[in-house]
């Protein structure tokens, strides 16, 4: 197969053009149970310097008959979702994700009460979404991961030789994620294309 650079580019420009890492926007949220100050709003998104799209696996569930080995779907899994945070100089940003963490596990000393560690359900969850951006800046796609929680905030590095900006990561647990819109309007479009497929032509 003979090679076509212009073959490429037109494949490009039919889909406006590849997509860019680095033209993205987060919105993390804590629940409302915990303090204002806990969620990456406003301009303390901008301090999540890498992140992801969230990924999905579908696990295969394998039947052995006849000597043969058959696959067939299991349950659908959901990996934890990391960052990448800027540490600002008065720490703040990690004291929110800390401040989250508490409120879900009791104090650092062990310590629990009705707000250390005492919440359940819902209310230590809240919810993030991340946006992949247009090179002129427009929204493209945004994925939100519902049910949302910190289940490991990383260390950050010190080092005398270093003139690096610090930084640290954090992973968030979820349940699930949406693409675009509500997981209810995500089910009954996937569920229509099943349809018309299924049907065939008319």
């Amino acid at each position: 197969m003979a090679f076509s650079v212009s073959t490429l580019k037109t494949q490009f420009a039919t889909g406006d053009g590849p997509a860019r890492p680095a033209l993205y926007r987060v919105d993390i949220n804590a629940p409302s149970a915990i303090a204002t100050d806990s969620s990456f709003t406003g301009n303390s998104n901008i301090l999540v310097k890498a992140a992801a799209i969230p990924a999905s696996t579908i696990a295969p569930l394998t039947v052995n008959y006849m000597g043969r080995a058959y696959k067939t779907p299991g349950f659908r899994t959901f990996d934890v979702w990391n960052v990448t945070v800027i540490n600002d100089e008065n720490m703040a940003a990690r004291q929110s994700i800390i401040d989250w963490m508490v409120s879900i596990s009791g104090s650092l000393q062990g310590n629990r009460s009705t707000t250390l560690g005492g919440r359940t359900g819902t209310s230590v969850e809240g919810d993030a979404t991340v946006t992949q951006l247009s090179i002129d800046g427009d929204d493209v796609g945004s994925w939100k991961m519902h049910n949302l929680w910190p289940t490991e905030l990383g260390e950050v590095g010190l080092d005398w030789s270093s003139d690096a900006i610090e930084e640290y990561t954090v992973a968030f647990a979820y349940d699930y994620w949406s693409q675009g819109v509500t997981i209810e309007e995500t089910e009954s479009v996937v569920m229509a294309k099943v349809t018309e497929e299924t049907a065939g032509p008319s």
